[in-house]
């Protein structure tokens, strides 16, 4: 692949070849934009082009360190995130890039650091980055993704060059997943209308069979009704992710009050039960719906502080009963 490759992310790309262009590559670079629109690819890209032996702007995808960086085995180019177990990213990762920063690159232009997610270091680890951060070598370069700049530092901000990416719109999305991901139609409509202009997290919402942990659970929070079911299905082992599964539920409601005050189907996430969310919203107020929709978020936010979860559905699911 190369920068011609990605799609969507336009002014983000033309940035980055201004930067070639005038050789004002070095230091850190920081990606800001919401998850899975392409800051990790674009990343890879970049330093390919960096550190490409035909030194053009854009990748050639033939030398050699296209194509080590392509197999992700290029001893100059580091991808540092955290470890699936982990919180967060920890110190001692940080210490090897400080270290690796502190050699020679071995067979490259530059030494390319490229941490993904960076608000998932801590603040220890971010002030031991900063300090290489604030005196970065003419043959090293720092390109730090996140989709939350709320969770790093200001000082490290502020020593970064912001490149912005955006959402893809719906119908560039769908063309992406049909042509390269091989949806079809049908599932190329629906997962480009859920994702809300992400593609990694439609490509990541077909692998993980995310429409079959919806049904699950709208069966379990909505078209059950007694509470002496909900008490059964209170158990957060059922679902694969949780969170996932509970923001398929919000999406569900957020339809559901969007039919209260529209027609226009081409805004709807739920493409594949339209008619089903037009019949159901009738039912409720737009009040109650609002009032749903603040419970399913708060139960997302317990989740995600790990709060009692099975405590957090059973009483989300007594919200969800009351009129």
């Amino acid at each position: 692949m190369s920068f011609a490759n990605i799609i969507g992310q336009d002014r983000a790309i033309r940035v980055l070849h201004s930067m070639l262009e005038k050789d004002e590559i070095n230091g850190a670079h920081l990606f800001v934009g919401p998850d899975s629109v392409g800051k990790r690819s674009v990343s890879i890209e970049f330093a390919k082009a960096i550190n490409c032996e035909k030194k053009g702007f854009d990748a050639c995808e033939e030398c050699i360190s296209c194509s080590k960086i392509n197999s992700l085995n290029h001893p100059d180019v580091f991808i540092i995130h955290k470890e699936k177990e982990s919180s967060f990213i920890k110190i001692d990762k940080i210490r090897d890039i400080i270290y690796q920063a502190s050699l020679k690159p071995y067979d490259a232009k530059k030494k390319i650091f490229i941490i993904i997610y960076a608000e998932d270091m801590n603040e220890e680890s971010q002030n031991a980055l900063l300090k290489i951060l604030e005196e970065p070598r003419d043959n090293q370069i720092f390109i730090l993704t996140t989709s939350r700049v709320s969770g790093l530092l200001p000082t490290v901000i502020s020593r970064c060059k912001l490149v912005k990416f955006g959402l893809l719109p719906q119908a560039q999305i769908q063309e992406l997943l049909i042509k390269r991901h091989g949806f079809s139609e049908d599932e190329a409509v629906l997962f480009s209308h859920m994702t809300l202009g992400s593609p990694g997290m439609a490509v990541a919402f077909k692998d993980k069979d995310k429409i079959r942990e919806r049904d699950k659970m709208l069966n379990d929070f909505f078209f059950r009704k007694r509470a002496m079911f909900r008490e059964e299905v209170c158990d957060e082992k059922k679902y694969s992710d949780l969170k996932e599964s509970l923001q398929m539920l919000l999406f569900w409601y957020r339809d559901l009050l969007i039919s209260k005050f529209t027609e226009d189907k081409t805004i709807f996430l739920n493409m594949d039960r339209i008619q089903e969310i037009f019949s159901y919203s009738a039912r409720f107020s737009a009040e109650k719906i609002e009032r749903d929709i603040t419970s399913i978020i708060n139960t997302i936010n317990y989740v995600k502080r790990n709060i009692n979860p099975k405590m957090a559905l059973f009483n989300m699911a007594l919200e969800l009963e009351r009129q």
